[in-house]
């Protein structure tokens, strides 16, 4: 019985799916719509026989169909409830079921934690909730939340080993370590990794790992002890812990035959949970007594629990939160940090990419798998299973503190991007949020204050991508107290789900409908003769190979110099694919930077070329090294209100003192000048005595770096400013060089807070007005061996030509079919059956020409509720140019 009514399920859904093309083929909407009405009531009804045939059994268990889900539909907006559903654990805030059921049914499907591995108390009645949900709508999507990134040890750690968990760097135990059960005071080699008051609230001590060592100087994974830091006295060397924890047992450990290492955390993710331990995807990953890896581990858990008896047996699929690319830490277990990479080559990111497909191969087809896919800055950090996993995760869109939309380009490549290269059927979407810091409250989030129009252009942007959207940032509650839904959600007043209908088209960015500033010589031998840098190109049938000349450079870069433009906006589209990065899987994209600039030389759109120090008893430089505390990272830093792009510099302060140093090349123009900032840490002059920040230079002739450098520029301070600094380059004129930029902590050897930043350093023409001079700004996209289209938007030129730099992860050769430019803002839209969807992303007011866009069409405003903003949702007709204002959208319904 329960077999045909299963194969009766998917016979309706096939019909469905043949209907719906032949439809389309005629271009008949409205009966489109009422046909869909009657087939999606024929399919609750048939899939609600199988679900309650299957509930005879002990367990519930679904036959999953992700494109029978109403998320999955042609119909537009397509929208679930995020963690708020999650409050099912809460009898407080829901004493039953029915309580709960009724304010989280209204959308298409709900997402949220349903076990202990984060949060602790979500086990209790969530399964139970959500499971009890799905039979009673099996239409809608149910979704695991589930962090991908770590696990608190005191869940269902009993199958992990010791090698499971990555560490921070091992210290060395100098004194030998009773087994007695209690408090211990451990002699160490050094304090300064052991952490208290530390993790999201300040309020953490870390979890530590005491380890024997094997001959090849390992850790003893069968010989180790979880223990709980207590606290820590620098002045003796010793830390105070709680022995035996985490279902360990006290061990002996013998003087300068053991070490301390304290496990790499995250979290604790709430006030009452705690913190949670990294797992250890690499490739290399230890082995336990049964051959098993860490992944393999966490593949058994979640294989059993989405198992036909497992508790999450109903669930359509999961959402890995914070799935990274890579990780910091020691992962092979020498008692050394490598941060996963050996001999060059990122093993976590390839672990993880394997654990995707491992986990893939045992969910089945037929489960959703979701992740993170904006981790990081350019979202470089996040994992990289692209047809693999169905989609991603925007947490805040286009970033999580991105609320004036500076990454839109970002954001839309990346969406575009997933859902060409997703594991079918593809599902992103976006969790639409922004958070901001509470002054004086550690790990304490809350909401910007933003207008409606914000809200409004990320909900838009989903509908351009074809995402789904859910929401932690919602709007007020419904008259009736329950939870909020965003009226451009359910067409405001009429609370109509998929209100739009089906896309008639793909959005359509008006950009490329204007002239192209590069004049047609964007291809091919045209395009050949524009591009400048150290690479080489050939015209093939794929479209323009560009290669690098350095086989050891970790990118390959070029710039396409003199582009004219007379606009503050400027759009540029670029179709191009890359050849796969050597020794990772084929699906594993390549980020790519796209950056503009105009009257100026960057010297900061590009990572350092070398990194290092000096110390004072060294005769010469060597290659940072981190255990001396020296540190060198690019990154924002805003000082009383105005944030530059910088250069963080720390020098050595561990034992040894000392410069650190970053270098930079540039080709320098004739009558130019060096215009930088310096500036020091917020505690710097209360801590330091200052730093000495120096300039010196060294000319590059035909590749080759010069020895002898000479002093351009040296400065003293502690401010905590901005202060502008200029040097001339007239000496250097025509000359290729290469900038050495170190920060020394001084003729006093006092490294304390040494906290330096060069900020906004670039090379322009002397007494150039900073007016007149384009900023370098950069967004991202990613390539893959696949022809796709990015597009990339600048809204505040300046200068009367632009000059682009094209940066592309590792140096295996890229194809460029077309590149394109354009004066004009990236205004965007859609046409649906039954409305259209406009968005305006530009510092200034857009104008559409609706009779344009879709003509014969007429067209009318949501009537938005009394919460929400009616004034832009009133309910009144729009025909012919409606204007848009700076960074809002619009929603309209046909009439």
């Amino acid at each position: 019985m329960k077999t045909m009514l299963r194969w009766l399920a998917r016979l309706m859904i096939y019909r469905t799916r043949f209907r719906n093309r032949d439809c389309q083929k005629l271009q008949l909407g409205a009966s489109l719509a009422e046909d869909r009405v009657i087939q999606h009531r024929q399919m609750t009804v048939l899939i609600s026989l199988v679900l309650v045939s299957s509930s005879i059994s002990n367990s519930f268990v679904i036959a999953r169909d992700p494109e029978s889900l109403a998320v999955m539909s042609d119909q537009y907006p397509r929208a679930f409830f995020f963690r708020g559903a999650e409050r099912a654990y809460s009898e407080k805030a829901y004493p039953t079921y029915e309580s709960w059921r009724s304010d989280f049914d209204r959308l298409q499907g709900i997402m949220g934690k349903c076990l202990d591995e984060e949060c602790l108390g979500r086990e209790i009645r969530n399964p139970e909730f959500f499971t009890r949900f799905k039979r009673e709508h099996p239409t809608q999507a149910v979704l695991l939340h589930f962090n991908g990134n770590a696990r608190d040890p005191r869940y269902q750690t009993e199958n992990f080993f010791p090698g499971h968990w990555i560490y921070d760097t091992a210290i060395t135990i100098t004194s030998d370590v009773a087994p007695e059960s209690g408090e211990s005071v451990i002699h160490v080699a050094d304090t300064q990794t052991f952490k208290t008051a530390s993790g999201r609230y300040k309020t953490s001590n870390d979890d530590i790992a005491l380890f024997g060592i094997t001959a090849d100087g390992k850790h003893d994974w069968e010989h180790c002890e979880q223990v709980q830091l207590i606290d820590v006295d620098p002045t003796a060397n010793t830390i105070r812990v709680r022995r035996g924890c985490y279902g360990t047992r006290p061990l002996r450990f013998t003087a300068n035959a053991s070490r301390a290492a304290a496990h790499t955390t995250e979290g604790p993710w709430g006030k009452n949970n705690h913190l949670m331990w990294y797992y250890n995807y690499t490739t290399h990953c230890p082995r336990d007594s049964q051959g098993k890896t860490c992944a393999d581990r966490v593949v058994d858990d979640l294989a059993q629990w989405f198992g036909p008896t497992g508790k999450l047996a109903a669930f359509d699929g999961l959402e890995f939160d914070v799935l990274f690319n890579r990780t910091h830490g020691d992962t092979d277990g020498d008692g050394i940090g490598d941060d996963g990479v050996i001999d060059g080559v990122n093993q976590y990111s390839i672990g993880v990419v394997e654990f995707a497909r491992q986990l893939r191969q045992r969910l089945g087809n037929n489960v959703i798998l979701q992740a993170d896919g904006a981790l990081g800055r350019d979202s470089s950090a996040s994992q990289r299973a692209w047809r693999i996993f169905n989609g991603i995760e925007s947490e805040g869109w286009p970033n999580l503190r991105d609320w004036q939309f500076d990454d839109w380009s970002g954001g839309m490549n990346r969406h575009f991007f997933w859902r060409e290269n997703a594991f079918p059927p593809a599902l992103s979407y976006i969790n639409h949020k922004w958070n901001q810091s509470v002054p004086g409250k550690p790990g304490v989030n809350e909401h910007p204050n933003v207008p409606f129009s914000s809200h409004r252009l990320t909900l838009a942007a989903s509908q351009f991508f074809d995402a789904a959207v859910c929401y932690s940032f919602a709007p007020r509650p419904d008259p009736d107290g329950k939870f909020g839904i965003w009226d451009e959600l359910r067409c405001g007043t009429e609370h109509r789900l998929g209100w739009l209908g089906r896309p008639l088209g793909p959005a359509v960015r008006i950009a490329k409908q204007h002239d192209d500033l590069l004049s047609a010589t964007g291809t091919g031998p045209r395009l050949a003769k524009r591009i400048r840098g150290p690479v080489t190109t050939k015209v093939t049938e794929e479209g323009l190979q560009i290669s690098s000349t350095n086989p050891n450079t970790s990118s390959l870069d070029f710039q396409i110099r003199g582009i004219p433009c007379d606009q503050p906006n400027l759009f540029v589209a670029i179709k191009m694919k890359g050849a796969t990065m050597k020794g990772y899987p084929s699906e594993m994209a390549r980020l790519a930077q796209l950056g503009v600039s105009g009257g100026m030389i960057d010297l900061l759109a590009q990572p350092p070329l070398d990194t290092g120090l000096k110390t004072r008893a060294a005769d010469r430089e060597c290659p940072l090294d981190r255990n001396t505390g020296a540190n060198v990272a690019s990154r924002t830093y805003a000082i009383n209100g105005e944030s530059l792009p910088a250069v963080f510099v720390h020098p050595p302060y561990r034992d040894v003192k000392g410069y650190t140093f970053w270098t930079q090349e540039a080709d320098v123009p004739p009558d130019s000048e060096l215009r930088f900032s310096t500036g020091m840490g917020q505690l710097s002059p209360e801590r330091s005595d200052g730093v000495s920040f120096q300039i010196h230079a060294t000319e590059v002739l035909n590749g080759n770096v010069g020895r002898q450098y000479v002093p351009l520029f040296e400065y003293t301070t502690n401010s905590h400013q901005w202060i502008p600094q200029a040097i001339s380059l007239k000496s250097l004129s025509g000359k290729r060089v290469r900038f050495k930029f170190i920060v020394d902590c001084g003729p006093k050897d006092n490294s304390t807070t040494d906290q330096a930043y060069w900020g906004a350093v670039k090379i322009v023409k002397k007494g150039a007005p900073e007016n007149e001079i384009t900023k370098f700004v950069q967004h991202m996209t990613w390539v893959n061996d696949r022809i796709f289209e990015s597009g990339f938007y600048y809204h505040d030129i300046r200068s009367s030509e632009v000059d682009l730099q094209l940066t592309v992860e590792n140096n295996e050769p890229i194809w460029i079919e077309s590149i394109t430019a354009h004066a004009h803002s990236d205004a965007i839209y859609r046409v649906f059956e039954r409305g259209i969807v406009l968005a305006n992303p530009s510092r200034s007011p857009y104008t559409f020409d609706l009779d344009a866009i879709a003509p014969g069409l007429c067209f009318q405003r949501l009537q938005g509720t009394k919460s929400q903003d009616q004034k832009t949702n009133n309910g009144l007709p729009v025909k012919g140019h409606v204007t848009l204002s700076p960074l809002d959208a619009l929603f309209l319904q046909l009439k």
